[in-house]
């Protein structure tokens, strides 16, 4: 469809219909990207008043397990340290207690894939999808893309694969959109899954690191050129974003920008690439606090992720343990938006492995190790409780009883005198039921570790 049209009519008007001010929510965060630090600050400390009010009055669990009184508001953004955490366990075993089911428009329910081996039933509402919806477009804008332009999703969601499918392949194609499940992609299929995407011809492709890197390794396996599409960017979410990735994807399309967004099912979009490589936090909707103990980090300092959506009203995600690890900065940025800035993101805190004297071991140190090995086609890690490391491999000709070894002895070296490494070989490695694809599942929590620093 014309992208005009789409931007002009389709859109707005089936966000209208669907009860969502998507379009209202645009234009605002249009203006208050260019806003102060302390005009920000003042708007999340007027929705965290709104956010606690509605918690407090609405669920005698959250109440109770907070320990404040009803009338109790913040005063401070620092006040919200006063809050208890909450993590998905809590949500889980107190879902019925935490739902607000007159939140206007109603709360509707979703499951997330369970990448992380652990699916969740959570609630949101029509604001918070507005939000979502408007950061994201006023992140494209920031990439020269506008609304209506074609978007291709290289997906596997649960969310967008259901059996309302008929319903939203109708409002893609309406929207100018297009699934393409990373289920149908393989070396078998390769050949039909690009003829596909280049009829469709996207200005912008979305999806998981993991399975748009497969797509580009794949189709130059296959002699397939993917840069005679018309891309423009590739917007990355779901993962960690490694450079390597960065790099393949970007030439693979023919130098298209490559953008990462940081956010999950539940804490919707929290942070969106600019052109000059800084991830801004979507101020306007979400505080990110991150956490050592604990206690606030400091400015450069790695902790775990806890966000605030203040404009889910459905479900108080107050303090919300994401169990991924980041950073945040006080830097500006040169594009001089004053949406704070999370400048790095490694994953989620058992997407580490962690060595017997306590320090961590990055997962891009095992990129680092094992991604430019010849003959690797796929490689996952697995870290049990009692430290041993068992490389999962998938390769093809190229790859040599000597590069075993190599890689064997790389990482027990990277974990010290008394790791204890194995390699298994395998046909395949399969993603998680969401499609996204894990390196490292560790059964120990780098975050409960604060030994030697990380290597």
């Amino acid at each position: 469809m014309n992208p005009w049209l789409v931007r002009q009519i389709v859109f707005p008007l089936h966000e209208i219909l669907c009860g969502r001010r998507t379009m209202r929510v645009y234009r605002r965060l249009r203006r208050s990207q260019w806003w102060s630090t302390d005009q920000l600050r003042q708007l999340q400390l007027d929705k965290l008043c709104r956010l606690v009010g509605v918690a407090l009055s609405n669920s005698d669990f959250y109440a109770d397990f907070a320990g404040l009184d009803r009338s109790w508001r913040p005063q401070t953004l620092d006040d919200l340290q006063r809050l208890p955490l909450l993590d998905k366990a809590t949500i889980s075993a107190h879902r019925g207690d935490l739902v607000n089911r007159g939140v206007p428009g109603g709360a509707r329910r979703y499951r997330t894939g369970g990448s992380s081996g652990e699916p969740m039933i959570f609630y949101f509402d029509k604001l918070r999808q507005a939000f979502d919806k408007a950061a994201r477009i006023r992140a494209h804008d920031w990439w020269g893309l506008r609304l209506g332009q074609r978007e291709a999703h290289i997906w596997n969601a649960p969310i967008e694969l259901d059996g309302t499918g008929r319903l939203k392949r109708l409002r893609d194609t309406l929207t100018n959109e297009r699934i393409f499940p990373v289920s149908t992609l393989g070396p078998k299929t390769i050949h039909a899954f690009t003829a596909a995407l280049k009829r469709f011809a996207p200005r912008c492709v979305f999806g998981y690191p993991s399975a748009i890197e497969m797509l580009c390794t794949l189709s130059a396996a296959a002699g397939i050129r993917l840069d005679e599409m018309p891309v423009r960017a590739v917007f990355l979410t779901g993962e960690v974003l490694y450079d390597h990735q960065r790099t393949i994807i970007s030439e693979a399309f023919g130098g298209a920008a490559v953008a990462n967004n940081y956010g999950s099912r539940e804490a919707g979009f929290v942070a969106h690439e600019c052109p000059q490589g800084r991830m801004h936090i979507t101020s306007e909707n979400v505080i990110v606090e991150v956490l050592r103990d604990g206690r606030p980090a400091q400015p450069g300092q790695d902790g775990e992720i806890v966000v605030t959506q203040l404009d889910c009203l459905a479900m108080p995600f107050i303090r919300y343990r994401t169990s991924d690890v980041g950073q945040l900065s006080d830097d500006p940025c040169p594009c001089q938006r004053g949406l704070e800035i999370m400048t790095v993101v490694k994953g989620r805190s058992n997407d580490f492995l962690v060595a017997p004297d306590g320090h961590i071991v990055h997962g891009s140190a095992v990129h680092a190790a094992l991604s430019g090995t010849p003959g690797i086609v796929r490689f996952q890690l697995l870290q049990q409780a009692d430290y041993h490391v068992t490389i999962l491999l998938t390769t093809d000709d190229q790859f040599t009883p000597g590069s075993e070894r190599a890689i064997a002895d790389e990482i027990a070296h990277r974990l010290g005198d008394r790791a204890s490494v194995s390699v298994e070989f395998r046909d395949e490695i399969a993603p998680g039921p969401a499609g996204k694809y894990r390196y490292i599942i560790s059964d120990l929590s780098s975050l409960t570790r604060r030994a030697a620093p990380a290597r």
